[in-house]
């Protein structure tokens, strides 16, 4: 052991006492050097480094807030672009796509049987008309055209407004493709005479009907067939081909006369004619519509019952369509009836002018008995060799449901067409009489 303070470093000789006084200032001296020997000691670089450290912690905790602050700015920055760009979107959300104005480009649209309102926007949307469903919805909600509007083929303007768009479909001048088949008309036009006239005029036929339906410029650029191709078609294009009734196939074809071997198939009524149409399918879509026609007015079932084929039953209705008016076409058809149980010819003038092709009653003696027509029931016993126009509903409800009567005779006795039928030929040449009065005829 180190003995600093010299009170181990007696001897054994040396006396017990210890000098107390001598101890203390030994402590104080050793305790003394000892703190200046610590103090001594410590390194001074010690005290900078700790000094560093702390700047350094400082400095670290600094870096740390900046740091952290910095990126809440940068989520706060992208919190607002999102709430931004979402605000955006619901406003543009709420605006209802819709185009401005009347359009641009024509275009044809098809509504078809049955259509509702979402359909038509379909329609129109698919067709690039209108934008957007809910602004043609909106612009449609209560009007009544559109609640009403037919099946068909409208023109109308591509990238239109709704409004303009439900404008254009309720306008009737849009409504294109259509032909309206009247009953007693023929294939080829016909010439019409005035009474106490010299001037005639042209009744156009079915042929140039449905020529001028197909008919529709577009962009003011017309892309169309002619009446004299419609023509060629009905003349040699097959038969079942072009839709006609199953039962009339063999019939037409045996018509001498290629120009009317397709004559009173064409059901009177109204007909949807795609626009931009060749001929052949133009003539199609009439004569398979007219084919649903024949096939659902019982022809078939009471020309059997009636003893002659649904063909011959045409072509009476078409007799009673020329010769009577309604109220008396059931008379009409039994007078037909009649004569042919006898074998008596049916001497209408009727047919005598179907094959001059024209539409006055009127005719010469030398007209009716010249054997060159074909059709003229003076000169040939029998029907005629086909229909001499399209029969109405009336006159076909008159062919199978002829009125119960023994007439051989009839006559128009006034000028509302009104007839007086008769048995017996003095009976006949009294309504005669009665016709010349009236101012019939002289």
């Amino acid at each position: 052991m180190n003995d600093n303070l010299g009170l181990f470093d007696r001897t054994p000789d040396d006396p017990a006492d210890v000098d107390v006084d001598q101890l203390r200032q030994a402590l104080q001296r050793n305790a003394g050097t000892a703190r200046a020997g610590f103090d001594s000691g410590r390194p001074a670089t010690g005290r900078r480094a700790a000094r560093a450290q702390l700047q350094q912690a400082r400095r670290r905790r600094r870096r740390k807030f900046t740091t952290i602050f910095a990126a809440a700015c940068v989520m706060l920055a992208i919190i607002v672009v999102v709430v931004a760009l979402i605000i955006r979107w619901q406003k543009e959300s709420q605006v209802v796509p819709d185009f401005v104005g009347t359009g641009d480009s024509d275009v044809i649209v098809r509504i078809e049987r049955g259509d509702v309102l979402a359909d038509i926007a379909s329609t129109l949307i698919s067709q690039n008309v209108v934008a957007g469903s809910e602004a043609f919805t909106a612009a449609a909600a209560g009007n009544v055209g559109i609640s009403e509007l037919s099946p068909g083929f409208y023109k109308i303007r591509q990238h239109a407004s709704a409004a303009a768009a439900v404008a254009a479909l309720t306008d009737p001048a849009s409504r294109v493709g259509t032909v309206k088949i009247i009953p007693g008309l023929t294939l080829a036009d016909v010439s019409r005479s005035r009474a106490g006239s010299d001037t005639t005029s042209v009744v156009p036929g079915y042929i140039s009907q449905i020529t001028a339906a197909a008919c529709v410029p577009l962009n003011g650029v017309s892309d169309c067939f002619t009446a004299d191709q419609l023509w060629e078609v009905a003349r040699n294009a097959d038969p079942a081909t072009l839709g006609v009734v199953g039962w009339a196939v063999d019939r037409v074809k045996k018509v001498a006369d290629p120009s009317r071997r397709l004559e009173g198939l064409i059901a009177p009524g109204d007909y949807d004619i795609a626009p931009g149409s060749d001929p052949t399918k133009a003539l199609q879509s009439v004569l398979k519509s007219s084919a649903a026609y024949w096939n659902s007015t019982g022809v078939q079932t009471g020309a059997k019952a009636l003893g002659i084929s649904p063909y011959d039953a045409v072509v009476i209705a078409s007799l009673i369509e020329k010769e009577g008016i309604p109220s008396d076409m059931r008379n009409v058809s039994r007078v037909i009836y009649n004569r042919l149980k006898i074998d008596m010819k049916l001497q209408f003038d009727s047919t005598v002018n179907y094959g001059l092709d024209r539409a006055q009653l009127a005719t010469t003696e030398a007209e009716r008995l010249d054997p060159a027509n074909l059709y003229s029931t003076y000169a040939h016993k029998g029907l005629p060799p086909n229909p001499i126009g399209s029969p109405g509903p009336d006159a076909v409800d008159a062919m199978l449901d002829p009125a119960q009567g023994k007439w051989i005779y009839f006559v128009k006795v006034d000028l509302d067409g009104n007839s007086c039928f008769s048995v017996t030929y003095a009976q006949h040449e009294k309504c005669i009489e009665q016709a010349r009065a009236a101012g019939v005829f002289d």
